[in-house]
């Protein structure tokens, strides 16, 4: 039964088998719902379509294009993919139930006024991209693209994991629903190629791609227009301004990549998502790793020890991550946790650790708040320094090996980031075997589905 909602759409106290519990948005012609399925027992995100406010094969068409965002999402299974759970129609208008994500869009996280000027760093603009690309590698190996990538179509979840949503307009290699003269997409984000309505590969929508890194690092759109017309001749005919120009402390090999990405001859850029992956981390000296399966791999392989040690890690204790990350929300917002994650990788002390995050604060006296507060953390036993791994197998204070545990690390990096390698050197010591590794770990996947994966990997 559907009654008057808020803004005129239905309001369902149930959609399907999905107890509606609250609104999470609405467009022109739907809402995105937060619900429950009582049948696995989990949160879901329901979009439904009004297509009720068609007629005829407008309707039909829409349908069948809602239908289309089924198949090609619920083929791609990945982790920085929303999943898709089920297609239906309720009342003759259809929904998609999909993977719940308690985080915010990119376009969210670029709106916070913590955010310099719509600015990310530079590790994390490579992170972000690099997760991006590692999705949709997944998506065009199954012959999937996406065709609207853009801020508001890519999610930051608990843990700084990247999760691509909305293959709505994407386009089956089987497909015919989306002729080549339909132009779809986003103006500002779109590649040449779409913007004349001829047909697109990947290589699309890693010209989007470019576009929003170049957003990211520098806090502007490459192609900018007072209208539609404007932003497609700049698309078409003119070259960005120089992003080197905009973050002359960035990397100039990130500057290169994302030059290439946005090549206007679809040839010049790069062949793949991968290439790319691997050209953008290659930028801040990263692993050009394009997969959790190429991490697990890379993970389990014997290791060969180092002419030199390696430097030490930072090691943080849950009580410790929790206090920065609350400080540094007080600046930067829901963005926090992915900020000090990247940050606890990059830092083998607390002094720099703080300068790492407070550079990331955009106004100066929020900065000098937010180092004065850690400076009376730093008084106490706020963190200690500790090795890696042993390159002879074992880590000091556990018989476990090496490999293990390395294993633990890259699968629970999928769940919490990269805080996944501080979590597995706190619990190994003491453990008797792999198993009671693994059951300590879990304890740190909140999600009971993401909790339940996370132990089936094992």
């Amino acid at each position: 039964m559907a009654a008057p909602g808020e803004h005129g759409e239905p309001a369902y106290a149930a959609i399907g088998r999905y107890r509606i519990e609250a609104v999470l948005g609405r467009g022109a012609m739907g809402v995105i719902y937060r619900a429950h399925d009582p049948v696995i027992d989990r949160k879901v995100a329901l979009k439904l379509v009004r297509a009720d406010l068609l007629d005829g094969e407008d309707r039909a068409d829409y349908i069948a294009r809602f239908r289309q965002e089924a198949q090609a999402a619920g083929r791609c299974s990945h982790p920085n993919i929303v999943a898709i759970y089920d297609f239906a129609l309720h009342e003759g208008n259809p929904y998609l139930a999909m993977e719940y994500i308690d985080g915010v869009t990119l376009t969210q996280v670029q709106a916070n006024e913590g955010v310099q000027a719509g600015r990310f760093g530079v590790a994390e603009t490579v992170d972000l991209g690099g997760q991006m690309l590692d999705g949709l590698g997944a998506a065009h190996a199954l012959g999937v693209v996406h065709r609207d990538i853009k801020p508001a179509n890519v999610m930051l979840a608990a843990g700084g994991r990247v999760k691509v949503t909305d293959f709505g307009i994407s386009r089956l290699d089987t497909s015919h629903l989306t002729g080549v003269g339909g132009v779809v997409g986003t103006p500002s984000y779109m590649s040449p190629e779409q913007c004349r309505g001829q047909a697109v590969d990947r290589r699309s929508d890693l010209f989007s791609v470019g576009v929003v890194l170049y957003e990211l690092l520098t806090g502007t759109k490459p192609f900018r227009g007072a209208s539609q017309h404007e932003v497609w001749h700049k698309l078409l005919h003119e070259e960005p301004p120089d992003s080197a120009a905009l973050r002359p402390e960035a990397p100039a090999a990130l500057h290169a990549a994302i030059r290439r990405s946005l090549a206007k001859d679809p040839a010049a850029r790069f062949a793949d998502a991968a290439e790319m992956a691997a050209a953008v981390r290659r930028a801040i000296g990263g692993a050009p790793m394009t997969s959790d399966l190429d991490r697990t791999v890379m993970a389990t392989r014997p290791k060969v020890a180092a002419a030199t040690p390696e430097p030490e890690a930072l090691v943080l204790d849950s009580g410790a991550l929790t206090t920065i990350e609350r400080q540094l929300a007080q600046h930067v917002g829901p963005i926090a946790g992915h900020l000090l994650r990247s940050a606890v990788r990059r830092s083998d002390t607390m002094e720099a650790l703080c300068e790492t995050l407070a550079s990331s604060i955009g106004d100066a006296a929020g900065r000098d708040r937010f180092q004065a507060a850690m400076k009376v953390q730093l008084t106490g036993s706020f963190a200690r320094t500790g090795s890696r791994p042993s390159s002879r197998g074992t880590t000091a204070g556990t018989a476990l090996p090496e490999a293990d545990l390395v294993r633990a690390q890259a699968v629970l990096t999928r769940f919490v980031g990269p805080v996944a390698r501080v979590l597995v050197k706190r619990a190994a010591p003491g453990c008797g075997d792999v198993g009671e590794l693994w059951l300590r770990l879990a304890r740190h996947v909140e999600a009971a589905p993401d909790r339940a994966a996370f132990l089936k990997a094992m």
